[in-house]
């Protein structure tokens, strides 16, 4: 899947939503030790500074309110003939 966050314009393509957040993890500019703190911390910036709700006890909810915010495009298509 090509995961796309929107307000950035950048890319990933990853097969989980756990994959894709170690990557929004390892790409922000703090050190977060797990997915679960990452996840935390960017609700809890985007509450403070953004004033949008994204829940982060579960990978799928928040990948879910990423999407619902508008801040997250996933596509699942294969491309060329299901290829890529």
């Amino acid at each position: 899947m090509k995961y796309t966050l929107i307000k950035r314009n950048k890319s990933f393509r990853a097969d989980s939503h756990s994959h894709f957040i170690s990557w929004m993890r390892k790409m922000d500019l703090q050190y977060w030790k797990d997915n679960k703190d990452f996840m935390e911390g960017y609700s809890y910036r985007k509450m403070t500074f953004e004033k949008i709700e994204i829940r982060h006890e579960d990978e799928s909810f928040f990948v879910e309110d990423l999407q619902k915010n508008n801040l997250l495009k996933i596509d699942t298509s294969k491309g060329f003939f299901g290829l890529f």
